[in-house]
């Protein structure tokens, strides 16, 4: 029962925090702009971003660079990102994300249209943050930094933000995930950086084999005390299983394992990779449900080639079709270091 009343009211703290609007420029992370959803799949070094209690879920260390042209190579929008995130284990797992918008020049005009100059904007962030289980199947996350804007060498602010997520997995096949970003809104000299909003979604495994699997995933986002925009997802391997279950089934075991002693087998009954290489192909839509908006399509693929049993190289690609805008395309390159964190 002690459990249950735990759980509940993390959720309830998360989810009756007071939201307002999101951010204007999409996050980072490459697989959740393939995916739209991703707040209930966070197991990776994305979840830093997109919930940071899926950084439990981590098995071996990560660390990516990404690049990001916003809405077209020709706008001048630039987004770049680096991430590192350490797992110990049952300590949870620590992360750290460096991003950076450059928004280019742009050209200042008073209301009767005369040309005042031009101007240009950089966003900087700074984030840190921890996720662990807190029991068994049930982990919380945070993540704690700094967002930076300037407008010009004499015109800048900096704001402290803090994140804070919860995620619950079912029978290693599912999860429901709550992503509150923002806490109170990201505020520095009577102006807003950054908006707060929170995230509720929920993702779950349906194909499970030794050279294939699939993820559906679900999301939901509320501002301004409304439900605001719905995303859907889907993750495909081809080459090997679902990382989304496979992550999950290795914590489940080693949790349950741990009760008999001498018992060390926790990878037993997952099904085994046969080949060095993943092809992993995701797509996704979002939708505005406050306003007509049209649909959004999202999509992309990551190859992940293991170099050796302790590492992993992937690249990956994702993109987003604006209704108004043109497209953004997200390109990165990351590896996966060491050994898993449950082997002796």
């Amino acid at each position: 029962m002690s459990r249950i009343v735990l759980i509940v009211s993390i959720i309830t703290m998360l989810y009756s925090v007071q939201s307002y609007s999101s951010t204007l420029e999409p996050k980072d992370g490459v697989r959740p702009m393939g995916m739209s959803a991703f707040s209930a799949v966070a197991d990776d070094i994305n979840a830093i971003s997109w919930n940071p209690a899926g950084l439990a879920l981590m098995l071996n260390q990560e660390a990516t660079a990404i690049y990001a042209p916003l809405y077209g190579f020709d706008s001048g929008m630039k987004q770049s990102h680096l991430a590192y995130a350490y797992p110990t284990g049952k300590w949870g797992t620590i992360g750290l994300d460096y991003s950076s918008i450059n928004y280019g020049d742009m050209d200042w005009r008073d209301q009767s249209g005369k040309d005042l100059g031009s101007f240009s904007r950089k966003d900087y962030s700074i984030y840190a943050s921890y996720g662990i289980n807190l029991i068994d199947s049930f982990s919380i996350g945070t993540s704690i930094g700094i967002t930076s804007v300037k407008m010009s060498m004499e015109d800048s602010v900096t704001g402290l933000g803090f994140d804070i997520g919860a995620l619950y997995t079912i029978a290693s096949r599912a999860s429901i995930g709550l992503f509150a970003e923002n806490l109170g809104g990201v505020n520095a000299d009577n102006k807003e950086i950054a908006r707060q909003r929170v995230k509720l979604g929920s993702a779950v495994s349906v194909i499970n084999k030794p050279n294939m699997g699939l993820t559906f995933a679900l999301d939901i986002d509320e501002q301004q005390r409304k439900f605001d925009t719905l995303y859907l997802g889907a993750e495909w391997s081809a080459f090997s299983p679902s990382a989304f279950f496979a992550k999950r089934k290795i914590q489940e075991r080693f949790f349950s394992l741990q009760k008999y002693e001498g018992v060390a087998d926790y990878t037993e009954g997952l099904p085994e990779k046969t080949s060095k290489i993943s092809l992993l192909i995701r797509g996704g839509i979002k939708k505005r449900i406050v306003i007509d908006e049209p649909l959004r399509y999202s999509g992309g693929f990551c190859i992940k080639y293991a170099i050796s049993p302790k590492m992993s190289v992937r690249f990956e690609h994702a993109f987003e079709l604006h209704p108004y805008l043109d497209t953004t395309q997200r390109f990165a390159i990351g590896l996966e270091m060491g050994k898993m964190v449950y082997e002796k």
